[in-house]
């Protein structure tokens, strides 16, 4: 299970889980499934030896599940905390887990928070299996990534909108400047065209 949470990274745990043996174990820190006094396999009846089994491959699961999270999360994802079982054997399982992920926004640059939060969302959906947590901080990124293309939508609509501006300011610019020259030229033709007519009278 993936949870979001803003910077900086903290670490959170589940709630501890009943064994089958009628004891609470309180998650640990990224344990392997061995526990202490490990009761030998012959010591164990069928019934028992199922339930080690199932324990083993819950543990299996849970830890890639995490890892998947872990993984595709990168830098935004922090370190993955276990709930543990001790089984029939005497040794701990991983029946739960959870890795916390920032959420947070990066302040002020919507292209560097689309780019995170897709990060994020497919941190939270990059197990086989995601849970219905792990669905709802997908869809919590996926808003935010709304959110951040709006803000850039908006900020590449004003970036254009000034350089329009700008743009029909020099068209303005170089049309009057047309203008003036023409005038200027037009002038210098019809003043040597009033010598020329001058001298010609002259004449």
């Amino acid at each position: 299970m993936i949870s979001a949470v803003s910077a900086p990274i903290v670490q959170t745990l589940p709630p501890p889980s009943n064994s089958a043996a009628g004891q609470v174990v309180a998650p640990l820190q990224d344990q392997t499934a061995e526990g202490n006094d490990p009761r030998a396999p012959g010591q164990l009846t069928e019934e028992e030896k199922a339930v080690v089994e199932q324990l083993k491959k819950t543990d299996r699961e849970v830890r890639a599940h995490e890892r998947a999270h872990k993984n595709a999360g990168g830098k935004f994802a922090g370190s993955a905390s276990f709930g543990f079982e001790v089984g029939p054997d005497g040794r701990q399982y991983a029946v739960s887990g959870e890795v916390p992920i920032d959420i947070a926004p990066v302040e002020g640059d919507p292209k560097a928070t689309i780019a995170k939060m897709n990060t994020v969302a497919a941190a939270a959906l990059a197990p086989a299996q995601p849970s219905g947590q792990d669905r709802q901080v997908a869809a919590q990124a996926a808003a935010i990534r709304a959110d951040a293309q709006a803000e850039l939508n908006r900020q590449t609509r004003d970036q254009l909108s000034g350089n329009d501006d700008e743009g029909q300011e020099n068209l303005n610019s170089r049309s009057i400047s047309a203008i003036a020259a023409y005038g200027v030229d037009t002038v210098s033709e019809n003043s040597e065209k009033i010598s020329g007519n001058i001298l010609d009278l002259l004449s």
